[in-house]
């Protein structure tokens, strides 16, 4: 399964300005700034822990699932990208996105017989694994024991190589609003499938403008609801999506599972980012790189590569 990361609007002038900004900074009363870029797990509060990461967001904008929203609306566990910069006062919030990766009904639970804190789920085909370190909504609705077939979930997380590893699930009260990301394939005259479940689009689906066309291979997200079987998604909105997080950044996080490994060239895949691992400093040393390891990567993005100097091994999400 083939998951990247949300495509967010007016991202590379964005950059472009904070590019300008650092290049303009002074020597001294804390002016000098590095754009900055981090994506994985939101471990915290008080301004915003990120990749253990503090970033004050003061003057933070929140984009929460394509629209405006504020700090209320995130919670511990949800997969962020924070975009801002770094100075000698520290790590500086301008812009933070959150996206859900898949939204739906759940239709099948397979409990790990070796571990009892693990299990799978399938939502709109798609298999999600969660864990007891994935964090479940904060009211009291629900809890990884009381995880039933036919619950609506909101699920943020990270691409394994045949999963979605859950770090943060919702239950929801509205299965009109069903979402699923991944690349067109099957492309017909009304219909194409995504990692193999079927969606239906007609002239009342909402394109995106950025979409001149479908095509097979083209990385959307689509919106809408199920028909009555809950076997196919009725489009209502199919928007494209990027997949890479920008193309020039001085300081770089992104946590994530490898894939795309390639042993040769020391190269792989991360939140649909390609890195460059070359060079970096593995932790710990002993670290063989593969496909399906939780790692957290460092370094800079040069031309839309990033140019890691550390990979890093993680326990948990």
């Amino acid at each position: 399964m083939i998951i990247r990361l949300k495509k967010y609007v007016g991202i590379m002038a964005f950059f472009a300005l904070l590019a300008t900004l650092a290049g303009c900074g002074s020597s001294g009363g804390g002016d000098d700034r590095e754009a900055t870029a981090s994506r994985g797990v939101i471990s915290g509060f008080g301004s915003i822990y990120v990749n253990g990461r503090k970033y004050e967001t003061d003057q933070a904008q929140f984009d929460v699932d394509d629209g405006p929203g504020d700090e209320d609306d995130l919670r511990i566990g949800m997969v962020v990208t924070v975009v801002g910069y770094s100075d000698d006062r520290g790590h500086h919030a301008d812009k933070i996105y959150y996206d859900n990766e898949l939204k739906g009904p759940v239709s099948s639970i397979a409990i790990d017989l070796a571990d009892a804190t693990r299990k799978t789920l399938t939502i709109l085909g798609q298999a999600v694994l969660v864990t007891a370190d994935t964090t479940i909504d904060d009211d009291g609705a629900l809890t990884y024991d009381t995880i039933a077939i036919g619950d609506v979930l909101e699920v943020s997380g990270y691409a394994g190589d045949s999963q979605l590893i859950a770090t943060h699930i919702e239950l929801q009260d509205n299965d009109d609003e069903i979402e699923i990301k991944g690349v067109i394939e099957n492309l017909a005259a009304n219909r194409f499938e995504i990692n193999g479940f079927p969606i239906d689009f007609d002239g009342s689906t909402e394109i995106d403008d950025d979409i001149a066309t479908l095509e097979n291979g083209l990385f959307v997200e689509v919106e809408g609801h199920l028909d009555v079987l809950g076997t196919t998604l009725i489009a209502r909105e199919i928007e494209s999506e990027d997949d890479d997080l920008m193309d020039d950044a001085d300081e770089v996080e992104i946590e994530g599972t490898i894939s795309e490994y390639n042993p040769t060239n020391q190269t792989f895949m991360l939140q649909g980012q390609f890195v460059d691992a070359r060079f970096a400093e593995l932790e710990p040393a002993t670290l063989v790189l593969a496909n399906g390891l939780l790692v957290e990567v460092e370094g800079e993005l040069i031309a839309g590569v990033l140019v890691a100097d550390e990979v890093e091994l993680e326990d948990d999400h």
